[in-house]
């Protein structure tokens, strides 16, 4: 919560006059609409270092049934349920500067509609009310947030990198970048598990931020080149743009929220527990973060210690600066100012912050509401240029800041439950062996369990007691199914979902069964059943013909050896 004071002088800039030259695009099923600028009577947009969101309005003329020569060619395929790209171009117009003085390349995003709208204007003639306008509006964002934000696949990959999990998911129209060793390091094992399902389910977008975030990366969206840019850390200097002291009307300081907590990361493994503590000199005691984990390997541990130190940086003093003019070059996104450039500066009458004084600024974040003096609309739709009423205002941080920017995002929830199977590559195919499988590297035994809902892929779990007591020696045989907990990077077994073959018992007798060995013809049984309610106890070891067979029940005991037919 802000207070009032602050919302009135972060969120109500003052208001100029400028006049635009726009140039819209709208791109339905592979055919160009282009729109004249006049008639964007609306729009507002945040452009941020990560993506945009915008929405405009705009009129277009429909006089044919008047008798008139303006036909909309948008009425029918907005109506459409097609896919909607659009290009919108913002330049300033001011007949008092030189050509020269322009900015050679005008504000321009390319996105995707989210939303639409549609209001008809109609005119009487006679006794008929024939359509004579359309007032169109659309709501819009960046490819990623767009198509992302509405995909929500559950997929394994086994022998992956993240990169590769990226490019699989990301089509035509998000275009990807990989400036981090770290997306190209192979995995044994990557699980997306996006359930739609979920109370508070995340989608691809969400997993995507989440990825960025939890491994220390920086997402960076070029609006020239419409790319994302996935790198290490924030670029490290620049040429700055020369701001004009004419177009500032203000800057306010805003001084983030600091964190006050040390975090700790618990190794609760018995045989060697341990907590580490990540150094915050604002910490206030006893205010933690803690981050459990349960492993044998010190080397997880300390790489969970050094990303989460990496992870703790102290937010810098953010610039917000109002304008009262629109830029002759616009800052976007990712751009550096440098207002030293400018002697005019001490002149201005203007608070410029010590910080901007000191170094090179990076802008953030971009806010721009535009209102056209007129609203409604002209018999005809000519030219690209119009009168607007604008709020502007920028967001910047020191250049040295390395605080990654993400829009707030749903925390993908595991693990995901699957069926698998066991895998052993002991004995014959119909025999019901167990394997068990040691790393190279880190010692760990595990089972190989196959995933037949993608395509067959082997995961390793865990080679542990499970469920049962360190008194039980039973490990999951071959062809097992079991039940699956897929996590980000691991799996587990946490269920078994089937008998042996000639385990299970008929229910009449009511008995218990324990099967061994590795087949029929090659087992140890001990059972306990009812007959005639009473109990029956039998010991069976069976190798091919030979046979052994020790039963005790009510007056009766039997010690047999024999050999089949």
């Amino acid at each position: 919560m802000t207070s009032a004071l602050w919302n009135e002088l972060l969120n109500n800039s003052p208001v100029f006059n400028e006049r635009l030259e726009l140039t819209l695009e709208l791109t339905i099923d592979g055919t160009v609409i282009k729109v004249w600028g006049a008639n964007v009577k609306n729009f507002e947009m945040e452009l941020l270092s990560y993506g945009f969101n915008g929405c405009l309005d705009f009129w277009v003329n429909d006089d044919t049934d008047l008798d008139g020569d303006s036909d909309d060619l948008l009425k029918e395929p907005f109506q459409t349920q097609k896919l909607i790209e659009m290009k919108l171009e913002i330049q300033v117009v001011r007949p008092d500067r030189k050509d020269t003085e322009r900015d050679p390349d005008p504000l321009a995003i390319r996105g995707y509609v989210i939303e639409k709208y549609l209001f008809e204007q109609a005119n009487r003639r006679g006794s008929a009310s024939p359509v004579a306008a359309r007032r169109y509006g659309i709501k819009f964002c960046d490819a990623a947030q767009f198509f992302w934000g509405q995909h929500y696949p559950c997929e394994l990959f086994t022998q992956k990198a993240l990169k590769d999990v990226f490019d699989a998911h990301k089509c035509e129209k998000v275009s990807l970048v990989y400036n981090s060793e770290s997306l190209n390091t192979q995995k044994p094992m990557i699980y997306v598990g996006l359930e739609r399902d979920r109370t508070h389910p995340a989608s691809f977008y969400d997993y995507f931020l989440w990825i960025i975030d939890t491994h220390n990366l920086l997402l960076r969206y070029d609006f020239k080149e419409n790319k994302y840019y996935l790198d290490d850390q924030k670029p490290a200097d620049g040429e700055p743009v020369a701001m004009d002291f004419e177009d500032a009307f203000d800057f306010i300081q805003r001084f983030p929220d600091v964190p006050r907590w040390k975090p700790r990361i618990h190794n609760s493994y018995t045989e060697s527990p341990a907590t580490q503590l990540v150094d915050n000199e604002q910490m206030v005691t006893p205010l933690t973060q803690d981050f459990l984990l349960r492993t044998s390997l010190a080397g997880q541990l300390d790489a969970r210690v050094t990303l989460e130190t990496a992870r703790l940086k102290l937010p810098s003093p953010e610039v917000h600066l109002r304008c009262d003019r629109y830029p002759t070059r616009m800052i976007m996104p990712w751009d550096l100012i440098d207002v030293t450039s400018d002697p005019q500066w001490d002149l201005a009458a203007i608070a410029v912050p010590d910080i901007a004084l000191q170094k090179k600024c990076r802008c953030h974040r971009l806010q721009i509401l535009s209102r056209a003096h007129s609203q409604g609309q002209e018999r005809r739709e000519i030219g690209a240029m119009s009168e607007f009423a604008i709020q502007l205002q920028f967001a910047f941080e020191p250049i040295d800041e390395t605080l990654g920017r993400l829009p707030r995002y749903v925390v993908p929830t595991y693990p995901s439950i699957v069926e698998g199977k066991i895998v052993s590559e002991i004995g014959a195919d119909e025999e019901e062996t167990y394997d068990i499988e040691t790393d190279a590297d880190t010692n760990l035994d595990s089972y190989k369990v196959k995933v037949p809902l993608w395509a067959d892929q082997i995961v390793k779990a865990p080679f542990e007691p499970l469920r049962m007591s360190g008194h039980f020696y039973f490990p999951a045989y071959k062809n097992e199914r079991v039940l699956l907990a897929l996590d980000l990077y691991t799996a587990r077994i946490v269920g078994f979902l089937d008998w042996r073959v000639e385990g299970r018992l008929p229910k009449e007798g009511q008995g218990n069964h324990l099967l061994t060995g590795k087949k029929p013809l090659s087992s140890t049984s001990i059972s306990h059943v009812y007959e005639d309610d009473k109990p029956v106890f039998t010991i069976i070891r069976k190798h091919e013909k030979d046979h052994q067979t020790i039963q005790a029940k009510e007056g009766y005991l039997l010690i047999e050896v024999k050999e089949e037919k």
